[in-house]
């Protein structure tokens, strides 16, 4: 166990504590109640709309990063070596154009907001990847672990501010944590930082379009029923020896898990929202048969299910083409290319679009000039970002790069300003005060909302 994943009263780790505690409840139930470890306590105060809940957010990461000459913002004045291997393709918004590759989200271009003009100053993957999670620049260009004073990311900062909804997380990561070579392979961003583990996304691992794919065992076991489990958890509230030695606030925290463990199987929405058998042929065909396609169409059972944050991370550096663009790209976009489409579509559709802001994003872009390996490297000071839905205007570019797509040209973007529209859109005010492991205010984005609603 790494030290900044223990409780300070008892040294025990939030797996250990839902083995003794909430786990407990449930016998051979076989909950996964969620993320690994609990840090100190956390505190954040926000002054949050009634109806801000109701929207919510897919947040697809493009961990690698993605060329955006090469897909949302291509140059076809430009020379060879700068326009690259793919050509420009119109969409269904009059003088938009994408990238070759992408045939499928140009028929939904009337529904996406492409922001060409995304900059920020860090080149390394994982601090890439850092601020566009969290928005923050403090910290090296260079890799590293996570840590539990890093800022915390989106999903666990909706998890601080307001208590899960009974029956299903208010944050899901899928299909899996990015992560990194080192002790604890944790790539900073994902997680509850400053504001504790607890406050950790709920992860839900696997590949959904694998044959037999059961990410979660979140069924009763034989002979259990919901008024069992329920005098159980009152039982466990009553007389566990464990709970009664931890401080006040960890006593709080361990309280909330077994509460959450508890209503994820009792309620049953989460664990049918991840059941995709209930899904149609035609519709799981729409999303595509690949990992990326069952990901996006599970992450629209989420929302459904009422799940407000779902961050989609697209592997670990999967999209990071040094060298044979064109051959890697021919592989990986189209899989992209068609679940993001099928997503917008269907989330309008459903009548779900409005209130459900989907962003599609890299941790930055790539060079403007292919290099020698017929690839492109690390490039943050230009790249494109797509949002649609959550009442963002479809058929429109915000920003633009230069005629090299190396540098923005016009309203320049940067990752803080992208997280304050988000947060905006969900009803969390960017200057809302979150408390550090400390109790210091920090201001939860110095972001400026962007004018693309």
């Amino acid at each position: 166990m790494k030290p900044d994943q223990s409780l300070p009263a008892t040294g025990l780790g939030r797996r250990e504590l839902l083995r003794i505690g909430a786990l407990s409840i449930f016998g051979a139930a076989g909950v996964d109640a969620g993320p690994r470890g609990i840090a100190r306590g956390a505190n954040a105060s926000a002054s949050i709309p009634a109806d801000g809940w109701q929207r919510q957010c897919i947040f697809i990461l493009l961990q690698g990063g993605a060329s955006h000459i090469d897909l949302w913002d291509p140059k076809p004045r430009a020379v060879a070596e700068i326009r690259g291997p793919f050509q420009p393709i119109a969409t269904n918004v009059p003088g938009i154009q994408f990238g070759e590759l992408l045939q499928r989200s140009a028929a939904v271009a009337d529904k996406l907001c492409v922001i060409r003009s995304m900059t920020h100053r860090f080149s390394n993957h994982i601090a890439g990847t850092y601020i566009t999670l969290t928005g923050s620049t403090k910290q090296p260009d260079q890799d590293r672990e996570a840590h539990s004073d890093d800022f915390p990311g989106p999903g666990a900062v909706l998890n601080a501010l307001q208590v899960s909804p009974p029956g299903v997380p208010r944050s899901v990561s899928l299909p899996n944590w990015l992560s990194i070579p080192g002790p604890s392979n944790r790539m900073p961003g994902q997680y509850g930082g400053f504001l504790g583990a607890v406050h950790d996304p709920f992860i839900v691992e696997g590949d959904p379009n694998a044959a037999g794919y059961k990410p979660l065992a979140l069924t009763l076991a034989e002979g259990m029923t919901t008024d069992r489990l329920g005098s159980r958890l009152e039982l466990n509230r009553r007389l566990d020896g464990v709970a009664r030695l931890l401080e006040k606030e960890q006593r709080q925290q361990y309280d909330r898990l077994q509460q959450s463990a508890y209503d994820l199987v009792a309620d049953g929405r989460f664990r049918r929202a991840l059941d995709l058998n209930e899904e149609s042929a035609a519709t799981r065909d729409a999303y595509g048969r690949t990992k990326f396609g069952q990901s996006l169409l599970l992450a629209r059972r989420l929302m459904e299910a009422g799940v407000q944050f779902v961050a989609y991370n697209a592997f670990n550096q999967e999209w990071d083409t040094h060298g044979g663009l064109l051959g890697r790209y021919k592989q990986i976009v189209p899989p992209m290319d068609q679940a993001f489409a099928a997503l917008v579509a269907d989330l309008a559709d459903r009548g779900l679009l409005e209130r459900t802001m989907v962003v599609n994003t890299g941790e930055f872009g790539r060079t403007p000039t292919i290099n020698k390996d017929a690839g492109r490297d690390h490039w943050p000071n230009v790249y494109s970002t797509v949002l649609a839905g959550g009442g963002v205007r479809g058929g429109v570019i915000f920003g633009a790069s230069d005629s090299k797509g190396a540098e923005p040209a016009d309203r320049p973007a940067s990752p803080a300003d992208l997280l304050a529209t988000v947060y905006d859109r969900l009803g969390v005010p960017p200057a809302t005060e979150l408390r550090d492991r400390l109790n210091r205010p920090i201001q939860l984005s110095d972001g400026h909302v962007l004018p693309v609603c």
